[in-house]
């Protein structure tokens, strides 16, 4: 079997994570990083080279693929020089933390013909998948109310949060495209409130740790999103579809099926520490579906355009909060 070169933009941790699924992969080959302003750690470890810039990547190990895991802000520039040089690539969540430059990238890529997938990585899961599938099939019958809890083990760090563009654009994101995907439209009617409730210090980054989120659609569903950024018990993502011929549950995969139960007590197993242990499956099924596509075997699971309706989804939840867009919100943060 030819192995397909694949080339990653960016030396960070969810780099690592898809760096790993790219040498797990018999069809893939990882032939280096791209990062312009320092290579870190990863690539030397790994042993690949790390280039300046893509157009130098491109000439020296001429990957048929890409990989884009670079802060948000430089996501659509790395796009567009990918459709430059004919690559298809999968590209990290957000696009962009502004509006025109998403849209911009939409009909670049409709434009070039080359394929791209969107790092939603909710949409490659199995479990979720699976719950997907019931729903087509119509197993829970017209759903009434969709539930998602999220919650993450620690709140990041606060020069992270710095770049993210809030708690919606970068976490909340995955419930409102998971909503998009499950329900298939928009919702008519939103409603929301942030709130600081594990990170009292100054708000010098205009963000929030607390998410209470209601939306509603016309003639059903009505959902709700609840998500903190710090929780003691661990990383948590839960679902449930209700419906009018049953529920769906998708709970919390822990690390081991064995419970332990004594006299005194009983002992469940932990959950997994963070989203790259939860979801390393629904990673390496995002860059499983890369080298498919690269194959010419399959077309984008999640696309650039589903990133764009997320995207204006998770600018009506700030609207319905009161905070500012994303765009301003940062440049408000900057200028504390």
């Amino acid at each position: 079997m030819r192995r397909r070169g694949i080339v990653i933009i960016g030396t960070g941790r969810i780099a690592a994570v898809h760096a790993l699924s790219v040498r797990r992969n018999p069809a893939l080959e990882l032939t280096g990083f791209v990062n312009g302003f320092e290579a870190g750690d990863l690539p030397q470890s790994i042993g690949v080279p790390c280039f300046p810039s893509l157009a130098t990547a491109v000439e020296r190990v001429r990957p048929e693929g890409l990989v884009i895991a670079s802060p948000t802000a430089t996501h659509v520039e790395y796009l567009m020089q990918a459709l430059r040089f004919g690559l298809p690539s999968l590209c990290e969540k957000p696009v962009a933390l502004t509006r025109q430059p998403i849209v911009e990238a939409v009909e670049a890529v409709k434009a070039a013909d080359i394929p791209v997938i969107l790092g939603f990585h909710r949409r490659f899961d199995p479990y979720r998948r699976e719950v997907k599938d019931k729903i087509v099939k119509g197993l829970v019958g017209s759903i009434e109310h969709l539930l998602q809890i999220s919650r993450d083990p620690r709140l990041p760090d606060r020069d992270v949060i710095a770049h993210q563009g809030g708690i919606v654009a970068d976490m909340i994101i995955h419930d409102l495209d998971e909503l998009l995907w499950l329900v298939g439209r928009p919702p008519e009617r939103v409603h929301a409130a942030l709130a600081r409730n594990a990170d009292k210090s100054p708000d010098e980054v205009d963000d929030h740790d607390s998410v209470a989120a209601q939306l509603e659609w016309e003639d059903g569903p009505v959902a709700q999103i609840t998500a903190t950024r710090r929780a003691a018990h661990g990383f948590e993502q839960r679902l449930e579809v209700f419906g009018s011929e049953g529920r769906l549950i998708c709970g919390d995969p822990m690390i081991s099926p064995v419970v332990f139960d004594g006299a005194e007590a009983t002992r469940l197993p932990r959950r997994h520490e963070h989203f790259p242990d939860r979801y390393q499956a629904a990673y390496q099924a995002e860059i499983d579906h890369l080298a498919s596509l690269l194959a010419g075997r399959a077309a984008p699971i999640s696309t650039i355009l589903d990133g764009l309706n997320a995207f204006d989804l998770v600018e009506r939840v700030n609207a319905a909060a009161g905070r500012l867009p994303v765009s301003e919100g940062l440049s408000a943060a900057g200028s504390s």
